[in-house]
């Protein structure tokens, strides 16, 4: 994952490079561009889903990030409060209107989430505790046994995060105009690559 995600944002680079030349008066070239962003964050998120199927443990942990990156995510991907703070200024009131009406249905998504990721966390501990009290299943056994049920419950939750994510993206360009979109996708990246950068200068490492 490692090789892919430094290739991957490589690849980010060069399309921010791309949004933030390309005219706002050019429809006909926004889409194409719009197109491209999406497909590119798409490869990323079934990246990932491939890595969560072999061991959802390690999805979620998105080893391959910084710490920095890493302080911005919420189950196994970007917090979806901060995809809202991308969408650019000069929205009319319409637009605003809906756009808090989804970020209203977000909250209330998340915090469904967020209490079943607290069921997963809980059921991991009863399940532990319960498996072991019997005596013929060693500690070993009961561990893996554990592991395997709640490693189940927790990509269900990985799932869902990551549809909550694509939801709010997919809503949020359907109210903006092409034009508006660019921005939005430009501001995205263009902290994502910011935070990168600030991540990589603390590690220590080199980009």
């Amino acid at each position: 994952m490692e090789a892919f995600y430094a290739q991957w944002v490589i690849d980010e680079e060069n399309l921010l490079n791309d949004l933030l030349s390309v005219p706002q008066d050019r429809p006909d070239l926004h889409i194409p561009l719009i197109s491209r962003m999406l497909s590119h964050c798409a490869a990323y998120y079934n990246r990932k889903s491939q890595i969560a199927e072999r061991d959802v443990f390690q999805a979620f942990s998105c080893y391959w990030l910084t710490p920095v990156e890493r302080s911005f995510l919420w189950l196994g991907g970007l917090k979806p409060d901060m995809i809202f703070r991308f969408v650019p200024s000069g929205i009319n009131a319409a637009q605003r209107s809906e756009i808090e009406q989804l970020k209203m249905q977000m909250l209330e998504r998340r915090s469904e989430l967020d209490m079943r990721m607290r069921q997963v966390e809980e059921a991991m501990t009863v399940l532990m505790a319960l498996a072991a009290v019997h005596g013929y299943v060693r500690n070993g056994e009961a561990r893996g046994e554990a592991t395997l049920r709640v490693a189940e419950m927790l990509r269900a939750v990985f799932d869902e995060a990551d549809r909550l994510r694509k939801h709010v993206v997919t809503k949020i360009i359907e109210i903006l105009n092409t034009a508006q979109t660019v921005r939005f996708l430009a501001m995205a990246a263009n902290f994502h690559l910011r935070t990168r950068r600030y991540g990589l200068r603390q590690s220590g490492a080199s980009d």
